[in-house]
């Protein structure tokens, strides 16, 4: 404790910093293992006409997760707050599209949408993973909806105006 004080970090500070430094090493070694999944939620719009009400699911959200050594699943609100601010969360955001991309080629009639940051946008990989999969079938980028996190696209409005206008198109 007098050595944490002595330079300003105080035991709480200590604490999180440790619990950031696990969650990056849990999510590390989840990349390294593939360990990562998508759940599918789906998204569904109720008709009502006059008296009748019918559910038709319009799309899916995929939103990833990721196992732990035991086989335990993860949901994102526990780790890509800590994940998204470093490259992993660029590494989530290729392998969450990649396993997107896999899905809507392989079922025709899904709809997807696919979380991401925006810090993605200008990640080499994650373009490249983008381009490889959008030229495996054409409907696929009708079918694909990407959900930039609020919170990242405040960061950089400017390339989330450009990337929106430049993928709209397609």
């Amino acid at each position: 404790i007098q050595r944490a004080e002595s330079v300003g970090e105080t035991p709480l500070m200590a604490a999180l910093a440790q619990r950031r430094n696990d969650t990056l090493s849990l999510v590390r070694a989840a990349i390294a293992r593939k360990a990562l999944r998508l759940a599918y939620q789906p998204i569904v719009a109720v008709e009502h006409k006059q008296t009748g009400a019918a559910r038709r699911i319009v799309y899916h959200e995929a939103l990833i997760r990721i196992l732990d050594e035991g086989g335990r699943v993860i949901p994102a609100r526990d780790f890509i707050e800590v994940a998204e601010t470093c490259e992993l969360g660029r590494q989530i955001d290729c392998l969450a599209l990649e396993m997107g991309l896999r899905a809507l080629a392989d079922a025709p009639g899904l709809r997807l949408a696919i979380n991401m940051s925006a810090r993605s946008i200008g990640y080499p990989s994650w373009r490249a993973t983008l381009e490889h999969g959008l030229a495996l079938d054409h409907t696929i980028a009708e079918r694909l909806i990407l959900e930039i996190t609020e919170s990242s696209a405040m960061l950089l409005p400017e390339m989330v105006s450009v990337f929106m206008r430049e993928l709209q198109g397609r």
